[in-house]
């Protein structure tokens, strides 16, 4: 299909804002927006801005011809009937028919997707993935995702919650994860965990100061920056990082023999800060080979495409169903 005469639209689908970005066939980008995801107005609402995003995404995009839409959304979903099963932005909208309620707005094919599997279809479409076959990406924000490709295709499982490596155990018994269960990577990982973290050893590194001073970091960008002026909590915590995330890599490196992992989502800002050891931490870890090799053969990269490779995996993933059809 001629890549001027149509156009494909990725939607991320957020409990803030709707992000959209409208590609050719290429992946050339033609148009680019985001409008206010208004959860508490309801159902209605939100799936009335998303066919607004789209629409505007469309017409700026100047194509003739849509030919499909990705949307991908957080939470675990039910690819094969293109629901909603739960999701933590999304509040009452247990089971809701999404993928239905756009395509009746819009009037056009849409593939619904998990958020981090759509992030790791976009990398492997224009990002720090190309030409991958077997990886994991791991998305570092509010929580801990993943997206597993394995022979070019993404991993479902049985159920659909393939790659979720956010709720892999790390200690037998560690704090107490979103999910219910103890010692997850999501609680040593994320966010919310470095802050965590910090204050736990804030806390320690004062126990005899009356009162205690307050801590100063309120976001994991606060600590990285702090990490930067060689702050030794800061420092720590990015240790404590690497250390439990590479144990959540090495496990996955050895039970699949994949050797390539790509770390995207907020806290991958801060990837230098703890990439070598990192890196050291699965080398020591790694099943079959030693260290040495293990640091020559495990690849763990950053994403390239930032907060975009939602977006463009979901587009992407429409453009291979529209092809499908065709």
């Amino acid at each position: 299909m001629d890549a001027i005469s149509s156009c494909i639209i990725g939607i991320d689908l957020g409990g803030t804002y709707i992000k959209g970005t409208a590609l050719d066939p290429k992946g050339t980008l033609l148009a680019e927006g985001k409008i206010e995801t208004e959860v508490v107005q309801g159902q209605k609402r939100v799936i009335a801005n998303v066919s607004r995003l789209i629409a505007d995404l469309w017409k700026m995009s100047r194509a003739p011809s849509l030919i499909g839409v990705g949307l991908g959304v957080p939470g675990a979903l039910d690819f094969k009937e293109g629901r909603i099963i739960k999701s933590p932005n999304f509040p009452g909208w247990d089971n809701f028919p999404v993928r239905l309620e756009v395509e009746k707005a819009v009037g056009v094919p849409v593939v619904i997707e998990n958020d981090a599997n759509a992030a790791a279809m976009g990398e492997r479409w224009a990002g720090a993935a190309q030409n991958l076959d077997h990886f994991l990406l791991i998305t570092l924000g509010t929580g801990v995702g993943g997206g597993l490709v394995l022979g070019g295709k993404l991993w479902y499982g049985e159920t659909g919650k393939g790659g979720e490596v956010g709720h892999m155990k790390i200690t037998a018994d560690g704090p107490l994860c979103g999910c219910g269960s103890t010692g997850c990577l999501e609680v040593y990982a994320s966010s919310p965990a470095l802050i965590r973290m910090a204050g736990e050893e804030w806390n320690r590194a004062y126990i005899n100061a009356a009162p205690t001073p307050p801590i100063p970091w309120k976001t994991s960008s606060d600590l990285a920056e702090a990490a930067e002026r060689q702050e030794p909590i800061a420092e720590v915590v990015f240790g404590k990082l690497a250390h439990y995330l590479g144990i959540g890599i090495a496990n996955v490196a050895n039970l699949l023999d994949i050797n390539h992992f790509i770390i995207s989502g907020g806290v991958s800002n801060a990837f230098h800060l703890f990439e070598q050891p990192l890196r050291k931490e699965v080398a020591r870890r790694a099943f079959g080979m030693t260290p040495e090799e293990a640091l020559k053969r495990i690849e763990i990269r950053r994403a390239l495409l930032g907060e975009s490779a939602g977006r463009m995996g979901a587009a992407y993933l429409a453009l291979l169903a529209s092809q499908v059809r065709s």
